[in-house]
């Protein structure tokens, strides 16, 4: 299994955005590969995505922990991709 932070309040990867909220992408072999929580800014969520090359059609599922804005405030963009 593999968990990539896509979305933080601290970037730690040169080139992504930092933002209040959260997101990750999690890939695994026996399962399809599960964005899990989208952040608070659509916009900064798929600038991050684009940078950490991980294409939005490949999302099989999308998870959203609990109904706070800065856990679901990228699901809109999300889903027009």
């Amino acid at each position: 299994m593999k968990v990539t932070i896509v979305y933080d309040n601290e970037a730690k990867k040169e080139g992504l955005k930092a933002d209040w909220g959260f997101s990750a992408f999690v890939e695994s072999e026996k399962a399809p590969p599960i964005l899990f929580d989208t952040g608070t800014n659509g916009s900064i969520l798929l600038h991050n995505m684009k940078e950490l090359n991980i294409d939005p059609q490949n999302i099989g599922i999308i998870v959203l922990s609990h109904a706070h804005w800065d856990h679901t405030g990228g699901l809109s963009e999300i889903l027009k991709q």
